[in-house]
């Protein structure tokens, strides 16, 4: 059967036009194989482009969350003035001063960090160099230096605690990624489907407009025959009321052949607008096979392939380590907290490092919320997600194996119905010839003449829809079972 409709179209598209004005003229054209159309989808297709954008969000995730484990360098300087009042006995004791006044310079430096297991570590220098009434306004340099180590005991200890929101961002990423490979197959099947739609509109408009064209040529003939007195006036209205019906059939087929282009344009497109008024010409080659595998290696290839059952699978895993963390969170708070340093005193900022006093210190730290209500119901709702997101898989489970098999189906009982189809368009081709041989010979009406038209009309269109649909049917078999890209030979990065 040949697919392409141009003439037809054009001729369509013509006889719609204003006087002087040709289908050349106001449309352009463009040539779209599938694989073609499936490449620019990939490259231009909306929605596709928004989707893109989330993996990049979840990696700028998993950067702040690994930012929970950078160092931090920290630092002050401050000036203290103070003008402490004195007791009269202290005024006597001191000669008769009523106040003492000083000026304390601080500086504190350092770096803090937490480590993947927990640790919270601190190192730090100090020095506060002050001068006073009492000795005479001299700087006093008084230095330390030191670390502080706290490491959670309960809450917050160990690895899987700690990279937990780390992990669970990381998820976050692989989802989204799925979830963008699931938008592209989408996406990718509709424009399959909307493109076989196309063929199929399009060799329905051809169909229409060369059934007007014989019902136009059958009345001219029996005009001539009327002015020949050889037929009855009833049989030109026959076939001039035929004529005017499939002219309506042609517009109402020339408007579903402009409004599949649309959709097919919304697809293909970043800007409709520069290609509205462009005729789409498709293909009738396909380069999927329509050889199938069986129902055991499909479903098992549907399950190792297609996104939407790995983001099922990555949201289970999240939601595991979710509860991870928030059993670690149910914990009460115990950290043992230890410090070591060394002070220093001198009449310098460099004589006060000679450090010879050390400090240090070790305790432990408790803290537990009565009730721990917000850390029940994070962990109770954490499990009831997860258990959910399980259910949901096996739903999507069920829902494949349905899937799969009645894509199977489809393709076959799609192939005895394109042969069937092929048949009946043949047979009532050779009705037709042989009613028109015998509308010549006068053995036969104009109306016998006209049905069997109708009837070829119809067979043609019940092939043409036939060879869509088994078309349609692969696509969906392969969309079904996660390869279309890969069919089509279209691999991403």
């Amino acid at each position: 059967m040949r697919i392409y409709a141009k003439t037809a179209i054009a001729v369509a598209c013509l006889a719609l036009l204003p006087t002087g004005a040709s289908a050349q003229e106001q449309r352009k054209e463009m040539f779209l194989s599938l694989k073609d159309g499936v490449v620019k989808v990939l490259e231009n297709n909306l929605d596709i482009t928004i989707e893109r954008v989330s993996p990049e969000i979840a990696e700028a995730g998993i950067l702040a969350e690994e930012g929970a484990f950078d160092l931090s360098l920290f630092a002050s300087m401050q000036r203290q003035d103070v003008m402490t009042p004195l007791s009269a006995r202290e005024s006597v004791s001191l000669g008769g001063l009523s106040t003492v006044d000083s000026t304390t310079y601080s500086l504190e430096t350092g770096v803090t960090g937490k480590s993947r297991y927990g640790t919270e570590y601190t190192l730090e220098v100090r020095n506060d160099w002050t001068s006073e009434t009492l000795n005479n306004f001299n700087y006093e340099y008084v230095s330390f230096t030191g670390f502080t180590i706290t490491q959670p005991l309960l809450k917050g200890f160990g690895r899987d605690s700690n990279i937990a929101e780390l992990n669970i961002a990381q998820k976050d990423r692989d989802i989204s990624v799925h979830r963008l490979k699931q938008k592209i197959l989408d996406t990718v099947s509709e424009f399959g489907l909307k493109y076989w739609d196309l063929v199929r509109v399009r060799e329905e408009l051809k169909v229409r407009v060369e059934s007007q064209n014989l019902a136009g040529t059958l009345f001219e003939i029996n005009r001539k025959k009327l002015s020949a007195g050889a037929i009855s006036a009833l049989e030109v209205v026959q076939a001039e009321a035929a004529a005017a019906a499939r002219k309506d059939d042609v517009i109402v087929a020339l408007k579903s052949v402009k409004d599949t282009e649309n959709a097919i344009k919304i697809l293909i497109a970043s800007d409709v607008h520069s290609i509205k008024d462009t005729e789409i010409i498709p293909s009738s080659d396909s380069p999927l096979k329509a050889e199938p595998e069986g129902y055991e290696e499909s479903v098992k290839k549907a399950v190792a392939t297609r996104p939407d059952y790995r983001e099922t699978v990555a949201v289970i895993d999240k939601g595991r380590l979710q509860t991870v963390f928030a059993e670690d969170q149910k914990l009460p708070e115990v950290d043992l907290e230890a410090s070591y340093g060394f002070n220093g005193i001198g009449e310098s900022f460099s004589s006060s490092f000679d450090l010879d006093s050390p400090e240090w210190t070790i305790g432990l730290l408790f803290s537990y919320p009565i009730g721990n209500r917000a850390a029940v119901g994070a962990l109770t709702a954490s499990r009831l997600e997860t258990d959910q997101a399980v259910l949901r898989l096996r739903r999507l489970e069920q829902q494949i194996i349905l899937n799969v098999d009645n894509a199977l189906k489809d393709i076959e009982s799609g192939r005895i119905r394109l042969e069937a189809a092929r048949v009946a368009t043949d047979l009532t081709r050779e009705s037709l010839v042989a009613e028109e041989k015998k509308l010549s010979a006068g053995r036969s009406t104009t109306y016998n003449v006209l049905r069997i038209q109708e009837d070829l009309a119809k067979a043609r269109l019940n092939e043409i829809a036939a060879v869509s649909d088994l078309n349609k049917a692969i696509i969906t078999y392969y969309r079904e079972k996660g390869t279309l890209l890969d069919e089509l030979s279209i691999k991403m990065d």
